[in-house]
């Protein structure tokens, strides 16, 4: 009797372990044992590609089934999470299962497509979320408008609440929305209730389609939302303003990392954008500025938990449509790496030194590859000779460097109230370039760097003076340069950049301001400051010119301490703009605030 105690006892500790192993493989298997598959929208146009992600499923297919007849099917590539595409669909209702390799349906969704002329993305909504409206339509004028109303009210006999002509929508695609479209208020993000949006063929009530949706509010789930400013125009822009509402009854002081993503992870080299917190109250945001693109790559905008001060589990994603990604088609005509304040010591291992070190590696590993460096001044600490001669070392140690082109700082030229031409002598012969200010072309783009010519009438070591011959020759160039023009000055112009408002170290300010405003596209590019390119003013489109910041090399300081971080830019030249792209070389990482557009005639676009 006791053996046929222990012999049962020692099936059952076997069937344990068999079920342990099990399902540790199946844990290894499928991720959470919740395989997911998410949507970026119950309803597509007959024209639209069907876009999905799958979440923690590593192995199987999802396919695509209308009445339980397979429609489509397509095979997960091996990876937990991923992204999936349909072809576009005729008329009718779907469902898309994920399908395990055993045959097992894992995760299911319904989806609609439709033919009407008008339709929302997103039929039922939570308060705070915005759907994204579409038209399916050609040449329909420019008198055609978007209306929408309250379900059940009649259009030219009640007032619409929310208004836009088609003309308004982003220009290349039939996506419009609810932030963008004019009226009163933006009722449906903002209270529950049933609506219905209508396409009007003229400036009268003429109707060419319409759609019902509603807006419901649980005041415990939490909603995001992008909200792009009125000058966005072009797929790619991603300037406006990212917003979280909802969930009033949330932990006191939460923190919601808000990040790039894509098949619901972060964007791979990115840092999170920004940190919201909602201390006491929803809704909270947080600012994308003009002239900001989406990173290649970002199909989705994240809003992760705070895991001990970095990004944890996704709480919420909102998927950015197709159209509006960014996706660069051609290859640059050129690229080139935009740095400053390196601030080379003497001794070789030190802080600074290892930075710039670590910088052009960098540098020097990204794609495209730059053709060349520009580094904007305070290139060494104290204008040393040996100085110089570890500046030489730390380039000799960087393999297949390209050329590096200098502007002469304050640190380089009399920070320390040096006699200046000694210095500027000492400057030339190390950079090997042969005065303080100079030019060169690069496929068809003119480059300028100015410099200091000697101490401002102030005395002030910091200060840039630039004589009236270097001023004449700026403006003769300017005046001769076809495409884009970038002119480097380490001391940043006045009301411009970060920092630059209560004060200018460039005595010419005015000047050079006036000279660059009369010459279209325009970008003038300084260091100096020490601040942050990401999270300040660090890009300003204003008229004709452009002005940006650099970044600094050495040390990130935020007005009060030197923060450890160390920032540059890379810049891509195309036939119609300028793609501008900030890096942390500190966090090997790119600066997801600092992905910045500039196209070529345009003011901010």
């Amino acid at each position: 009797m006791k053996y046929k105690k222990i012999v049962r006892w020692g099936i059952a500790a076997a069937a344990v372990a068999v079920v342990g192993v099990v399902s540790a493989a199946l844990y290894l298997r499928y991720g959470r044992l919740t395989p997911d598959l998410i949507l970026n929208a119950e309803t597509f146009g007959t024209e639209s590609e069907i876009e999905l992600i799958w979440e923690d499923c590593y192995g199987g297919s999802v396919r695509l089934t209308d009445e339980e007849q397979t429609v489509a099917e397509l095979k997960l590539d091996g990876d937990k999470n991923g992204t999936l595409v349909f072809p576009a669909q005729p008329v009718g209702t779907y469902t898309v299962e994920l399908v395990s390799s055993f045959g097992k349906v894992l995760d299911s969704e319904q989806l609609t497509v439709t033919d009407s002329m008008i339709f929302a993305e997103q039929t039922v909504t939570q308060v705070g979320d915005a759907t994204a409206i579409r038209i399916q339509a050609d040449d329909l004028g420019e008198d055609a408008w978007i209306g929408v109303y309250e379900r059940g009210k009649t259009p030219g006999v009640d007032d619409s609440f929310l208004w836009q002509p088609v003309a308004d929508g982003i220009a290349g695609t039939s996506i419009y929305y609810p932030p963008q479209m004019r009226g009163s208020i933006n009722l449906f993000n903002r209270y529950a209730g049933q609506y219905t949006v209508y396409l009007f063929a003229d400036e009268g009530y003429t109707v060419l389609g319409s759609w019902d949706f509603e807006t419901q509010e649980d005041p415990d789930t939490l909603a995001m939302r992008w909200e792009p400013y009125e000058e966005v125009s072009s797929p790619g822009d991603s300037y406006g303003q990212v917003v979280l509402v909802g969930r009033p009854s949330s932990p006191d002081k939460e923190s919601l990392w808000i990040c790039w993503g894509s098949d619901n992870q972060l964007l791979e080299g990115y840092e999170p954008l920004f940190c919201l917190n909602a201390y006491d109250h929803y809704p909270v945001s947080g600012q994308i500025s003009s002239c900001s693109v989406f990173p290649e790559g970002a199909t989705q905008l994240l809003a992760c938990a705070d895991d001990n001060g970095k990004p944890g589990e996704v709480m919420i994603s909102v998927s950015i449509q197709p159209e509006l990604r960014h996706t660069e088609t051609e290859e640059p005509n050129f690229s080139f790496a935009a740095i400053s304040d390196t601030h080379v010591t003497g001794f070789l291992l030190g802080h600074n030194n290892w930075n710039y070190f670590r910088a052009l590696s960098q540098i020097m590993d990204v794609e495209p590859k730059v053709d060349f460096i520009v580094n904007n001044g305070d290139i060494t600490d104290n204008g040393s000779e040996k100085e110089y001669r570890v500046l030489n070392m730390i380039e000799g140690l960087v393999g297949d460097l390209p050329p590096v082109y200098y502007s002469i700082g304050n640190h380089d030229s009399d920070k320390n109230k040096s006699d200046f031409d000694p210095l500027r002598t000492r400057f030339l012969e190390q950079t090997g370039t042969d005065e303080v200010y100079y030019s060169f072309e690069q496929d068809g783009c003119t480059f300028i760097v100015l410099g200091n010519e000697g101490a401002a009438e102030s005395g002030d070591p910091d200060y840039a003076y630039l004589s009236d011959t270097q001023l004449e020759w700026l403006d003769q160039t300017l005046s001769e340069a076809e495409g884009f023009s970038f002119v480097f000055i380490h001391q940043p112009l006045f009301e411009t950049v970060a920092a630059t408002y209560e004060v200018s170290d460039l005595s010419d300010s005015d000047a050079v301001r006036k000279i660059v405003d009369k010459y279209p596209n325009t970008l003038v590019i300084s260091g100096h400051t020490h601040r942050s390119i990401s999270g300040t003013v660090a890009l300003v489109k204003d008229g004709n010119a452009g002005f940006l910041h650099d970044g600094v090399v050495s040390a990130v300081w935020d007005g009060v301490q030197d923060t450890g971080d160390s920032q540059g830019l890379i810049l891509s030249v195309y036939d119609d703009h300028i793609l501008i792209e900030g890096r942390s070389f500190e966090k090997d990482a790119w600066l997801p605030l600092c992905s910045w557009r500039i196209g070529l005639g345009a003011s901010g676009n």
